[in-house]
């Protein structure tokens, strides 16, 4: 039986290797998401802290000095956390524009193995058909010496 050979095979092994380079870039840009969202938990954590140590130490007479340096430590978590928020922002149209990229290399691998797979189907056709032919006419033969053997 002859073999299937697809005549496209090295363009659909390049858009699988491209769909896949694809995926490895939304990978890694997520990968950086997931690092951001988790810094920006800390500093969300780290905030909630401070207010409360804060407002533990709100007892008695207040220090104006401690009072500002507190004020001004809060900031610097504050500024900190807008700067993730803003990095993350940026990031997500990034992740945006890779799972698009990703997606349409899909789109473009999956038309080509379509391809490949209605190619098959016809070449199994047209294989089957060949060996129904050839069973076909050995029947045929095979009737024909019978029929010449009983004549005899």
């Amino acid at each position: 039986m002859a073999r299937f050979i697809f005549k496209l095979q090295r363009a659909l092994d390049r858009r699988l290797q491209i769909e896949e380079e694809k995926r490895a870039v939304f990978a890694r840009i997520d990968a950086m998401r997931v690092k951001l969202e988790e810094g920006l938990r800390t500093r969300q954590a780290e905030i909630q802290q401070s207010r409360e140590a804060w407002r533990g130490g709100m007892v008695g007479a207040i220090d104006p000095v401690a009072l500002r340096q507190h004020a001004n430590a809060g900031l610097g978590l504050f500024r900190k956390a807008q700067r993730t928020v803003i990095e993350l922002s940026g990031l997500d149209r990034g992740l945006q524009a890779a799972r698009a990229a990703m997606v349409s290399a899909a789109q473009d691998r999956r038309a080509l193995e379509i391809l490949r797979e209605s190619r098959f189907a016809e070449f199994k056709g047209t294989e089957d058909r060949k060996e129904r032919d050839q069973l076909d006419e050995f029947g045929a033969d095979l009737a024909e010496r019978r029929r010449q053997e009983e004549q005899r």
